[in-house]
């Protein structure tokens, strides 16, 4: 014979509620920026620079990691001049389709 009893379980969970960019404080449009069904004006990672640092066991880990978040206007006119100042190679493409 098997007994049940009855229990609650509470699940947190999270979801996005604000986006700001981290360097002016500019706010996002529901998960992205600016962008409406013709206008794109969004800032997209393609290519993650990701550290990350903590322990890996086979039974799980922990530990940190840095998370960016930029606005278009800051990613072209503060972080590109910033990066292209220490050394990077980066150049404007167009792009069609």
């Amino acid at each position: 014979m098997k007994e049940y009893e009855k229990y609650e379980e509470v699940i947190k969970r999270e979801r996005l509620k604000k986006l700001t960019c981290d360097l002016c404080g500019a706010e996002g449009v529901g998960a992205g920026w600016k962008s409406s069904k013709w206008n794109t004006n969004e800032t997209k990672i393609e290519v993650t620079v990701l550290q990350t640092e903590g322990f890996n066991y086979p039974e799980g880990g922990s530990g940190t990691e840095y998370v960016i978040d930029l606005c278009p206007e800051c990613f072209k006119n503060r972080l590109v001049p910033w990066l292209m100042s220490q050394g990077s190679k980066i150049e404007e493409k167009e792009w069609d389709w």
